[in-house]
């Protein structure tokens, strides 16, 4: 199986056990949480990984440092990944298990390219205009590529809406090619 593969079925078991608790919301902060903390952590993620540290050792470390502060079931998870020497996997399940949470909720995920970081107002008046126009809540996934000078790429529904400023100059440059006289 593939790490991919691998993520995916253990996001997919989390969200089955997290439904049960009724705690979907909450074990997603919790993964995000953690996520951060063992990438912002050299040696936090280092002793998770560390075939050297027994597994106890382990599931103590865990315990101690998230165990007031995450869901059982995100902490439940975690420690399963760490034991079974899949920490690298973690943050693919975290992303998974919050696709998961959104597609069950009817959300609709846009992958949004932009040249800058949005802002807030923007992010707000992008979110309510996909929304109005999809007829069902939408979350930005969004990206910052600065090689498309400017505008934005929205990636929704199986669509690409490309309004970069990138893809309107190599329209213009296919048309004065094409255009007898014209150069590129």
């Amino acid at each position: 199986m593939q790490s991919s593969d691998t993520a995916r079925a253990y996001a997919r078991s989390l969200f089955e056990l997290a439904s049960l608790a009724g705690s979907v919301d909450a074990t997603d902060v919790s993964l995000r949480t953690v996520v951060a903390s063992v990438r912002g952590e050299l040696q936090l993620r280092e002793a998770l990984t560390d075939t050297a540290v027994p597994v106890e050792a382990k599931r103590a470390l865990l315990r101690d440092i998230f165990g007031a502060n995450v869901t059982p079931e995100a902490l439940a998870m975690v420690t399963l990944l760490v034991e079974r020497d899949l920490a690298g996997v973690l943050a693919d399940v975290a992303r998974l298990f919050g696709e998961i949470a959104e597609a069950e909720r009817g959300i609709v995920a846009a992958e949004v390219t932009t040249a800058v970081p949005l802002d807030d107002a923007l992010r707000a008046s992008l979110t309510d205009k996909l929304a109005a126009s999809l007829g069902r809540p939408v979350a930005l996934r969004e990206t910052v590529d600065p090689s498309i000078v400017g505008g934005v790429v929205i990636k929704v529904a199986g669509r690409v809406l490309d309004g970069s400023v990138a893809s309107q100059l190599d329209s213009v440059r296919r048309a004065l090619a094409t255009n007898p006289g014209g150069e590129a």
